[in-house]
């Protein structure tokens, strides 16, 4: 859904998404059932508009160690600011960029595609690393089981490291 800054109310306008199309296609994650998406948008002057949102979902990724599936729970709050700036204007900015400066989304066009919004603060709210949990023992490496659920032999079956061989001939 796109809105472009002249369709912004004057006292604001709240928008609520149920469904996102960007995230249907998504392939590190899956949304699995509803998804709220709430938001208010405000004029800041003639090339500014603010934006609080809050968004709520429950995600299915893969393990990094196991790759099974899990749930989480994605629940955040955001506050941004967007702009659009002409070319005179960053002319006349510093090169020194400011924490302020951080929290503000420079575009082209007055137009802010809320769907790209909410599909970027839920990336920003997964975890850095998936784990479907903390002591998940991951796939066997000979095998491929997976350690969690089943034991495997291969560990007892070998144990001596690749590098026995250079240890020999240094003896």
């Amino acid at each position: 859904m796109q809105v472009r800054f002249n369709e912004i109310s004057p006292y604001g306008s709240r928008f609520e998404l149920t469904v996102i199309e960007s995230l249907v296609a998504q392939r590190d994650f899956a949304i699995k059932g509803p998804l709220q998406a709430h938001c208010e948008l405000r004029r800041e002057g003639e090339a500014k508009v603010g934006m609080q949102g809050y968004l709520q979902a429950v995600v299915t990724l893969v393990c990094d160690r196991c790759l099974g599936d899990y749930d989480v729970q994605v629940d955040t709050d955001f506050q941004l600011l967007f702009e659009v700036e002409s070319e005179a204007s960053w002319r006349l900015k510093e090169v020194e960029c400011t924490t302020t400066d951080l929290d503000i989304e420079v575009l082209e066009e007055p137009v802010i595609d809320l769907d790209d919004v909410f599909r970027q603060q839920i990336y920003l709210a997964l975890p850095m690393k998936n784990l479907c949990a903390e002591t998940c023992k991951g796939l066997c490496p000979r095998c491929g089981a997976n350690l969690n659920g089943m034991h495997c032999s291969c560990a007892a079956e070998d144990n001596r490291s690749p590098f026995a061989g250079l240890a020999r001939l240094k003896k």
